[in-house]
C-alpha cells in the first residue's frame, strides 16, 4: 500500500471518529435540552397551580377546601341507600358549619378573641430594685409543695398532669357542641354527618379564626357555604349512573304526534277486526 492510500485511510478514520464524537455531543445536547424543557414546563405548571386571589379570605378558603372537600366526599358517597340520607347529610353539615362560625363572628365584632388565643411576647419595662423586691415579697407561697426542697411523689405528679390535660381538653370547643340536629331529617345521614363534621370542624374553625379583617371573614363565610352546596351538587351528579338525554321541544312534539298516530292506527285495525270476530261467533 502506497503512502497516498495510507493517508486516505487515516483521513477516513479521523472523519469517522470526528462524526462519532459530534453525534455523541449532539445527543448529549438534545438530552440536556429535553431535561431543561421538562423542568421549565414543570415550573410553569406549578406557577399556574398557585393562583392567588386579591382577597386573603378567598385564598385561605381555597387552601381549606383542598383539605375538607375530599373528606366530605368520602363520607357523602357512603350513603348509597337513598337520596334522603344524602339530603340529611348535606343539611346537617351546612347548618352545623353556620352554627359554628356565627358565634366566632360575633366574638370578633364584639372585640373578643376567636378560636385559640394568639400570644404576643412583649418586653417588660425595666424595674427598679425596690419594685423587683416588692414583687418578690407579694408572691405567696401556697403550701409545702411550693417549697423548692419539696420532692413530689410520682403518683402526685401523674395526677396533676392528668388534671391539667383534662382542663385543657374541657377548655377546647368540641365538634358535638356546634353540630346541629335537624328534626325530621334521616337519622343515618345525620349520624354520618356528625362523623364527617368531627373530621373537618377544627380546620374550618382555625381557618376562619385567623382572619382578623371583617371583609375577609365575610367573603370566607359566604363562599364557604356556597362552595359546600356546589360540591354536594357535584357529588350527587357523580353518583347518578344514568345521565338524562338532552331533548328539544320540537322533538317532544314530534314524539307525541307519532304516539298519537300509532294509537289511531291500532284503533282502526281493532275496529276492522271486530266484525270478523262477530261473524265467526255467529
Amino acid at each position: 500500500m502506497d503512502d497516498l492510500s495510507v493517508l486516505r485511510e487515516y483521513v477516513r478514520n479521523v472523519l469517522r471518529q470526528t462524526k462519532k464524537i459530534q453525534k455523541k455531543e449532539f445527543l448529549q445536547e438534545r438530552l440536556e435540552e429535553n431535561r431543561l424543557r421538562k423542568m421549565i414546563r414543570k415550573l410553569i405548571r406549578e406557577a399556574e397551580d398557585v393562583v392567588t386571589h386579591e382577597s386573603t379570605g378567598i385564598n385561605v378558603l381555597a387552601d381549606l377546601l383542598e383539605t375538607i372537600i375530599p373528606i366530605l366526599k368520602s363520607y357523602y358517597k357512603k350513603l348509597g341507600t337513598d337520596i334522603q340520607q344524602r339530603k340529611s347529610f348535606r343539611a346537617h353539615i351546612i347548618k352545623s358549619v353556620e352554627n359554628m362560625l356565627t358565634p366566632i363572628s360575633m366574638m370578633f365584632k364584639a372585640g373578643g378573641h376567636a378560636g385559640k388565643p394568639i400570644t404576643v411576647s412583649k418586653e417588660k419595662p425595666e424595674q427598679s430594685p425596690d419594685e423587683e423586691l416588692e414583687e418578690k415579697i407579694e408572691v405567696k407561697i401556697d403550701g409545702p409543695e411550693a417549697d423548692p426542697s419539696f420532692i413530689p411523689l410520682k403518683a402526685d405528679r401523674k395526677e396533676k398532669e392528668e388534671s391539667e390535660k383534662e382542663k385543657e381538653s374541657n377548655a377546647e370547643p368540641k365538634p358535638e357542641d356546634a353540630f346541629v340536629e335537624i328534626e325530621g331529617e334521616d337519622e343515618t345521614g345525620r349520624n354520618i354527618a356528625l362523623q364527617a363534621f368531627k373530621r373537618v370542624e377544627k380546620q374550618i374553625r382555625e381557618a376562619y379564626s385567623i382572619l382578623a379583617n371583617e371583609e375577609d371573614r365575610d367573603l370566607f363565610y359566604k363562599y364557604l357555604i356556597t362552595n359546600l352546596k356546589l360540591y354536594f351538587d357535584k357529588f350527587e351528579d357523580e353518583l347518578q349512573t344514568t345521565v338524562p338525554e338532552p331533548t328539544t321541544p320540537e322533538y317532544e312534539e314530534e314524539k307525541k304526534n307519532k304516539e298519537q298516530m300509532n294509537g289511531n292506527q291500532e284503533a282502526e285495525v281493532g275496529a276492522q277486526l271486530e266484525p270478523e270476530k262477530e261473524t265467526e261467533e255467529i
